[in-house]
């Protein structure tokens, strides 16, 4: 009754574009009547456990006035569980989907009523095979591989003089290495849009390390990589030393040669690739001049590039493996990439119901709310300008997934049913799923009738894309943003508008941007940048941020007000163990969106120094904390306001 009440009175201002957000809020109310407010006893639990969760990631000797990103997330990397899938930013946890998939795995109800029970029958049947296995250390000698290997092109280090040279294709070998994913000596790029074909780019050299840069330590791990596997043969020590100093040769000449290669386009014969990958007997070319620079020298050395993509193909195979603890989260993880579209499926009739929605779209209805009167409020737009970001903002649409990549995924889950288990080898098992998650990845191109351009795998639902249909903006919200650190239920409100509300606002203000692009230099001329904006190296994309970002800051920052405001929520309300006030927890909640490993992340660390500069340049971020003039956070008593 409550939700019914607010929408009544807000509906009072409304335009006709927005009218149907609130009649669709208001059927979510009848729908869910009082139980919206309801806070369970299973959601008191989680309250709790995850703010300890919350305070684990905090630096608490840091004051916030300080370094407010370094008391957000600065215990992070030491927390961070050590798992097989990488937790290296809180945003886009790889694990929490490991999470989720472990627990969709046993929804056999969910399954039969979205009907594709049968298809979580396979990834069942995948995943107690895979834990069957004996994984660490890596069968690399599996007779399985070695024929698949053999097959394709061949062992010249395991084969001896078996092996003829004569009958060797390093491009018909890399060819036979992409239906696997495995990287070869070239990489398929699939089509975006329906009338692109399939183009080509090389794969940088090495295993575990990049050989373009040719420093020592990549030496050392690749060969650490390929001694490895070539132990596994019972291959002498001398033999073994031979193989690796023809590879490492091989990686030299490559490099050198690549300095040398004229970059103009020069026609390459890929027939042999689009019969072996698409079984189509037409004549093709690509004018590529790196595959003519690979050609010129895998030529030259035959038998080091044969050993090479056959380690490369053991290494696709390769759980790599740490201890044998890791493998429960490794068959978590090779079960969900490869079967994504199931999971995303099941995830998606999980996520969006209709609790979930009516709350989100009454968080997202009051930042567009607070966003607009940022707008009308601005003096540096022209009149014209100004109408036309207003109608930006009042005509966008929201919506909870996309209708094209639901029909898409509907298509290819039936594919999953293609996947043979082997019940007395995991080797070909492991063979036959890797088959299935590059067909899967290949679909659209295979039916170009059903192709969706810019299609997603599940990896990517933590985020929200933005885009323009006859004009009209659009926003999508894609399922992740429903889990925390975006979102859950049981948050303060507080905590949720600083997360998924800024989010948010930073897409709705991106779509403000162009009528107004030419003002930036203008807008940002007597701004005094501080050393966190510095850290951002072009002052145009200083510009951008602090435009994109100080917009959605504040419009979130706004309607998180507003809401306290309008629902009378307690002034008291916090996380447990957590003496925040709930300005306090919207700063928090927006900065956890962010943490990152800085250990792992080290070539990028533009997500602290963004958040550093948005939040230096916020006096509500300066008023929630008290933060006094000579701090960290705040230098000096000038900011650089744009909203």
């Amino acid at each position: 009754m409550e939700l019914f009440k607010r929408i009544f009175r807000c509906s009072i201002s409304l335009s006709l574009v927005e009218l149907p957000i609130y009649l669709l809020l208001l059927s979510f109310s009848l729908t869910i009547g009082n139980e919206q407010k309801e806070i369970t006893n299973s959601d008191s639990d989680y309250l709790h456990s995850h703010a300890e969760l919350i305070k684990s990631y905090m630096n608490l000797s840091v004051a916030p006035c300080d370094d407010f990103y370094e008391y957000a997330c600065g215990n992070f990397e030491n927390i961070r569980p050590d798992r097989y899938s990488r937790r290296e930013n809180l945003g886009k946890p790889g694990y929490v989907l490991d999470d989720i998939a472990k627990e969709l795995l046993h929804r056999m109800d969910l399954a039969e009523s979205l009907n594709v029970s049968r298809e979580l029958r396979v990834a069942q049947r995948f995943y107690n095979a895979c834990l069957e296995a004996d994984l660490h250390p890596f069968p690399a000698a599996d007779p399985h591989y070695l024929n698949l290997i053999r097959s394709i092109g061949g062992f010249p280090a395991v084969d001896g003089a078996a092996w003829n040279a004569s009958n060797f294709s390093w491009f018909n070998m890399s060819a036979h290495l992409t239906n696997f994913g495995a990287r070869g000596i070239y990489n398929e790029v699939l089509p975006k849009y329906e009338e692109s074909e399939v183009s080509f780019e090389v794969n940088y050299l090495g295993f575990d390390a990049n050989m373009k840069k040719n420093q020592s330590w990549a030496y050392k791990r690749n060969e650490r990589r390929m001694r490895g596997y070539l132990r596994s043969f019972n291959l002498t020590e001398a033999k073994i030393a031979e193989v690796i100093d023809g590879v490492f040769e091989f990686w030299r000449e490559a490099l050198e040669e690549e300095m040398k290669i004229s970059r103009h386009g020069v026609a390459f014969d890929v027939t042999n690739y689009f019969e072996i990958v698409w079984n189509q007997s037409e004549k093709r070319r690509s004018f590529n001049p790196d595959l003519h620079m690979r050609d010129r020298v895998c030529i030259r050395h035959p038998e080091a590039v044969a050993n090479y993509l056959a380690m490369q193909l053991l290494y696709t195979f390769d759980a790599s493996l740490k201890d044998i603890k890791d493998q429960r989260d490794y068959c978590t993880t090779k079960m969900r990439t490869s079967m994504w579209p199931l999971f995303k499926k099941l995830h998606l009739a999980e996520s969006f119901g209709n609790r979930k929605r009516s709350e989100v779209l009454e968080i997202v209805q009051e930042v567009r709310n607070s966003l607009r009167t940022l707008v009308e409020k601005v003096t540096w737009l022209y009149s014209e300008e100004q109408k036309k970001a207003l109608l930006r903002v009042s005509s966008t649409e929201f919506h909870f997934g996309s209708p094209a990549e639901t029909s898409l995924t509907n298509q290819q889950i039936p594919e999953i049913l293609r996947l043979e288990v082997v019940d007395d080898s995991y080797a070909v098992t492991n063979m036959n799923l890797l088959r299935l998650q590059v067909d899967i990845q290949r679909f659209s191109t295979r039916h170009p009738r059903e192709h969706v351009n810019n299609t997603k795998p599940w990896e990517a639902i933590f985020g929200i894309d933005k885009s323009i249909t006859n004009d009209k903006p659009i926003v999508e919200i894609d399922a992740g943003l429903l889990e925390a650190p975006y979102y859950h239920r049981s948050w303060p409100h507080s905590m949720k508008f600083g997360s998924l509300g800024f989010t948010v606002g930073e897409h709705l203000t991106d779509f403000l941007l162009w009528p107004s692009f030419n003002k930036l230099d203008l807008l940002y001329k007597d701004c005094r940048w501080n050393n966190f904006s510095k850290q951002i190296e072009s002052k145009l994309i200083r510009q951008l941020y602090l435009y994109i970002d100080s917009g959605g800051l504040r419009s979130a920052f706004e309607a998180h007000r507003s809401h306290r405001i309008q629902t009378l929520e307690d002034p008291e309300q916090k996380m447990p163990g957590l003496d925040l006030l709930p300005d306090q927890l919207f700063f928090l909640g927006l900065a956890q969106t962010i943490c990152y490993d800085l250990r792992a992340a080290d070539w990028n660390r533009l997500p602290k120094y963004k958040l550093l500069s948005d939040l230096t340049n916020s006096e509500d971020f300066m008023r929630a904390f008290n933060c006094p003039v000579g701090s960290g956070m705040l230098p000096t008593n000038q900011t650089c306001q744009v909203w």
